[in-house]
């Protein structure tokens, strides 16, 4: 069997910890060690956050939702085309993902994490400042403008994948091909090996030939902290979960959870968590959002069409019970 020692290294942001793991401690990028390469491109997750965040004033998203109804925003590249791609999978999903939801969460209190049931004439009033499809962008100027005054947006559900993907093709241009990235434990995306081959440190240890080639990462229990269902082997692809397992709220007997359905106004989703694989991280936390707003058939007809992973886990007849549903191309493990 093999045991080999990761390098763990983390930096704090979008109020998360980014954590990359590297199977060989003593790797080395060119004359630099491996740690050195990692932290110093880790620091630019701060300058993605701060083009994103809506928690300060001065951000392009904050400008954007002071200003774009009023006027086009112009925006740096980076920014401009992850609205593309949001707007993208916004249309691909029909709109069960949706960056302009960020009202809809208000109004049920999700924001500042003190839920609450909105009064209908509440809900019907924020669905009129939401809706993908009054996002206008500009490719040739590179700007943004909202048709509906009150719009606002909120990069929440894929700022984190974003900003994975970001770091690994920066560490892949470093030279690096063996690493896993995490943030929040939510949003994953591994290269490579965990045990690579061609490692001369490697070679030494006793190789497992049964053990698929990736990384082993846990899949989480969506109402126990700390415990795992099982794993998974990921290998060059990315995971992301969505849920309302931990924030939630009820009101006159019945569970509202925070994931609001953009198309409706309404909590959704009849599972406790939906995990899902795809190829980037970015679109693994936007796809995980959406499918988990879809519902059963939709979710798993959008993943077949897709070849996406899915993993549907939701509450048994027991307390703490769970019935896990799986799909897709997906190499489990359980633990």
């Amino acid at each position: 069997m093999w045991d080999l020692k990761l390098l763990e290294l983390k930096h704090r942001a979008m109020a998360c910890e980014f954590v990359v793991l590297v199977p060989d401690e003593h790797q080395r990028v060119g004359t630099r060690s491996v740690a050195d390469v990692v932290l110093r491109q880790m620091e630019a997750i701060e300058e993605i956050e701060n083009a994103l965040t809506v928690y300060r004033g001065d951000s392009e998203i904050a400008r954007v939702n002071a200003s774009a109804f009023e006027q086009p925003v112009h925006l740096k590249p980076a920014t401009f085309d992850l609205l593309a791609k949001a707007t993208s999978l916004a249309e691909q999903t029909r709109g069960a993902f949706d960056i302009t939801a960020g009202p809809l969460v208000e109004t049920w209190g999700f924001t500042k994490r003190e839920g609450r049931k909105p009064k209908p004439d509440e809900i019907t009033s924020a669905r009129k400042r939401v809706g993908w499809k009054h996002l206008i962008l500009d490719a040739e100027n590179r700007t943004v403008r909202f048709a509906v005054d009150g719009m606002s947006l909120n990069l929440g559900a894929i700022g984190k994948g974003n900003a994975i993907d970001v770091l690994a093709a920066a560490l892949r241009a470093e030279g690096m091909r063996d690493f896993l990235i995490h943030a929040g434990h939510s949003s994953v995306l591994a290269a490579g090996d965990q045990q690579p081959a061609d490692d001369p440190e490697v070679a030494e240890v006793e190789v497992d030939a049964e053990r698929p080639k990736g990384w082993l990462v846990g899949v989480s229990h969506p109402t126990r902290p700390g415990r795992r269902l099982g794993g998974l082997w990921l290998r060059d692809e990315a995971l992301s979960t969505s849920g309302s397992g931990k924030q939630f709220f009820h009101h006159q007997g019945k569970r509202y959870g925070h994931v609001i359905d953009p198309r409706t106004g309404y909590p959704a989703g009849q599972w406790l968590s939906l995990t899902l694989t795809t190829t980037h991280a970015v679109e693994a936390d936007a796809l995980s959002t959406a499918l988990f707003v879809m519902g059963n058939d939709d979710a798993k007809a959008y993943a077949a069409e897709h070849g996406i992973g899915l993993i549907l886990v939701s509450a048994g007849e027991r307390q703490e019970e769970v019935v896990i549903d799986k799909s897709g191309p997906l190499n489990w493990h359980n633990s």
